[in-house]
């Protein structure tokens, strides 16, 4: 399999701050930039497996160099998911997906009898060249084990290793072709009832200012450089009874070669009732950009409930595993 490992980092790196009060990263005692000096390898899965739970090397996807970015995705194959809370290894040790699909874990450093903290491995048995596919099963994966570090969802994620390891498990289980194309289907079926939902709730309940001006001032903030997706926010906005004063205010960072009067343009092309696009499009838009919380107010009620609604989720897909196991 190929994959990158660091050439410094041996377990989890320690922030460190020096007489200057800055902060840096020093593994070993070494200064360690985490985005620099990564080396792509190819190994068999047992080979991969010591290199992560005796030697600490940390892994990410195999890379065109040895900058570690979204930009350099070549391909990954090792998948992981976080465990910090919630699931014991005793637990995982009798979960049917992971007795499946699993091809190992390895409890992380800050593992102890108390708390169970440790990574799920998942191999592919083909290599994933897509960074949006790969971050579609990752984040799949994290709907499966609810307990999962939500953090731990871009394609080029480090996951450190753990030198000596003793709570540990190598399996020769892996993700068949077929369970990663139900797996990216599933999260897209997600994300598609989140935007479904995005649209009832917009439509149904009156934005507030507060929750208007956060959305305009998130938009002005966010450059996309993607004409269809500018237009669509544009039409997205006039559908959610923003104005095109609005639309050429967020163009200046959306769309810096964009003037007002190609805003003005769009705006005017869009009907509102022909273009099946809806505000719940640049809700959606936003929160793939900034996170969940992005536009959460401080009202306690709507919190509660989208926090329900995600759980509610979350229990339609691990239901949908289910049906396939």
């Amino acid at each position: 399999m190929k994959l990158s490992i660091h050439q410094i980092i041996r377990g989890k790196p320690a922030s460190v701050q020096d007489l200057k009060g800055f902060n840096y990263m020093e593994s070993g005692g070494q200064r360690v930039n985490l985005g620099y000096g990564w080396m792509n390898i190819e190994a068999e899965w047992p080979d991969v497996f010591e290199l992560i739970t005796q030697d600490g090397c940390a892994t990410s996807a195999e890379l065109t160099g040895d900058h570690r970015s979204d930009a350099n995705f070549v391909s990954r194959e090792l998948l992981m998911v976080d465990i910090d809370s919630g699931m014991t290894i005793p637990e995982l040790l009798a979960d049917n997906f992971y007795n499946e699909y699993g091809a190992g874990f390895y409890a992380t450093p800050s593992h102890n009898m108390a708390h169970h903290r440790f990574r799920i491995m998942f191999r592919t048995a083909t290599a994933i060249t897509d960074s949006d596919r790969v971050k579609k099963v990752i984040m799949a994966l994290m709907r499966v084990y609810d307990h999962a570090d939500v953090a731990c969802k871009d394609s080029t994620r480090i996951f450190y290793g753990t030198p000596e390891c003793v709570f540990k498990e190598c399996t020769d289980k892996v993700l068949p072709d077929a369970m990663v194309e139900v797996l990216v289907a599933m999260e897209e079926q997600f994300r598609a009832e989140q935007t479904a939902t995005f649209n009832y709730e917009i439509e149904h309940r009156p934005l507030s200012n507060e929750r208007r001006q956060k959305i305009l001032d998130l938009l002005k903030q966010t450059f996309v450089g993607n004409y269809p997706q500018w237009r669509d926010i544009g039409w997205g906005l006039k559908a959610g009874g923003f104005s095109l004063a609005d639309f050429q205010y967020v163009t200046q960072g959306m769309m810096r070669e964009k003037s007002a009067e190609d805003a003005r343009e769009v705006w005017t092309s869009g009907k509102v009732m022909d273009t099946g696009i809806h505000l719940g499009t640049v809700i959606h838009f936003l929160k793939q950009r900034h996170g969940d919380k992005c536009l959460w107010s401080t009202d306690e009620e709507k919190i509660v409930g989208m926090l329900s609604s995600i759980d509610d989720k979350i229990e339609r897909t691990k239901e949908m595993i289910k049906k396939w196991q």
